[in-house]
């Protein structure tokens, strides 16, 4: 959901707004063959770095001209125009399934991506990575890299000089807050003024309240027999609300971005954030030397038994329809599925392999997350089942609305139907 910076002079040219620079992913580029030359974006310049460092080791005279990203939004933008425009790279970084402009799905159905279905790997996905990789034609066109979760993730060394214990039912989740507060530091960081910040802690709590004990609910919404209005998103936005009233967060969130949470969160003025595990590389960047983090299931109920983690395909790469070098794309996503790329970039950015290997070892961030995969106590993220972007839009938008004030729980899920209703 977020990551680096770097950008080739032509797109300096096109998006002036946007702070960018120039960047290979190693060695000098000016005297290589278009042959051996890639262009990749991402958004998220750590992995995807060490990942490009790999690959052209791997293939001594190949250049991979890179192009970075801070912000999601940004990203989304700027690859979708630049596709629409005929001058995008050969590879760029997506999202699984549907939910936004630069999601599977989406780029699928407008012919902007490569058919990968004949490459080996694409013949060895499950189902349920096919169900996030594949356009609406059934064609695999993007290959899954690392499996996210969204869970509170701790500050090691600040949660124990605290003293406090981390909670795992939702009334020790406001007890917490409130221990928190009386020590004089934050609960849970929060940086609302960047807009994908605001669904997390929705996600998290609706794991639990709606989409573990009905994982059909998605099915039924669009069949017409479920409603966000009338389901139990109702008391998962009551809660987000609650947090805020109890003090769990920092003070004014709306005006808070991720950089500044990920810093407060790192140098542990906060003890928490609900979080994304990738977002640990962040807040690293900020960290005392020998900081470490964990993760534990952000509780939603009153039994610690009945917590479900979101979890699902969080990175995946695809090849642009028009590319310019389409063999040495394919070869930079075969290495992507390969056990040394997935444990690779699953290592650098905080997350699991989505193809599974036995070089890769979970840590205190993963185990957890392998865990609930194992015990049946895991669920999608639900954007990636809603009809169109128009969904998870309007609930960015209206939940930076409800921290202001200026919109109620209701008017938040009366959007986020017509939302859904008009695909």
């Amino acid at each position: 959901m977020k990551f680096g910076k770097t950008f080739a002079s032509v797109c300096c040219l096109a998006f002036a707004a946007a702070a960018c620079s120039t960047s290979g992913g190693g060695g000098a580029t000016t005297a290589a063959s278009s042959e051996k030359v890639l262009t990749l974006a991402a958004a998220g310049q750590g992995p995807a770095k060490a990942a490009v460092a790999a690959f052209e080791k791997a293939n001594p005279g190949v250049t991979v001209k890179t192009i970075y990203t801070e912000d999601d939004a940004s990203y989304q933008q700027q690859i979708r125009t630049q596709l629409s425009s005929g001058t995008a790279p050969d590879v760029f970084r997506m999202w699984p399934g549907g939910g936004n402009t630069m999601a599977v799905r989406d780029l699928g159905k407008d012919g902007m991506l490569m058919d990968l279905s004949g490459e080996a790997w694409a013949g060895g996905l499950s189902a349920d990575l096919k169900s996030v990789t594949t356009d609406p034609a059934g064609r695999v066109v993007a290959v899954p890299v690392t499996i996210g979760a969204i869970g509170a993730v701790w500050n090691d060394q600040a949660l124990a000089t605290s003293g406090l214990s981390k909670p795992t039912t939702w009334p020790q989740v406001l007890r917490f807050c409130a221990d928190a507060k009386a020590k004089g530091v934050v609960a849970f960081a929060l940086g609302l003024k960047s807009a994908w910040v605001t669904q997390l802690v929705p996600y998290a709590l609706t794991a639990s309240l709606v989409y573990g004990p009905s994982p059909d609910f998605t099915r039924r919404q669009l069949d017409g027999k479920a409603t966000f209005a009338g389901s139990a998103w109702k008391q998962a936005l009551e809660k987000y609300v609650e947090m805020r009233d109890k003090g769990c967060f920092n003070d004014s969130p709306n005006g808070v971005g991720y950089d500044e949470q990920m810093q407060m969160f790192g140098q542990g003025k906060a003890l928490g954030v609900v979080h994304v595990l990738s977002a640990v590389q962040s807040a690293l960047e900020y960290a005392p030397n020998g900081t470490t983090f964990s993760m534990t299931p952000f509780p939603a109920t009153d039994n610690a038994e009945a917590t479900y983690v979101p979890v699902s395909v969080g990175i995946v790469y695809g090849v642009n329809a028009k590319a310019k070098n389409p063999a040495l794309a394919k070869k930079f996503m075969e290495f992507l599925a390969s056990p040394e790329g997935q444990t690779l970039y699953a290592t650098a950015s905080g997350s699991s392999p989505a193809l599974s290997n036995s070089s890769f070892k979970a840590d205190a961030l993963q185990r957890p997350v392998i865990d609930a995969v194992a015990a049946k106590r895991s669920t999608l993220y639900p954007d990636q089942s809603w009809p169109s972007p128009k969904v998870q839009q309007e609930h960015l938008t209206s939940i930076q609305e409800l921290f202001n004030g200026t919109v109620d729980v209701p008017t938040v899920l009366s959007r986020m139907d017509a939302a859904f209703a008009a695909k």
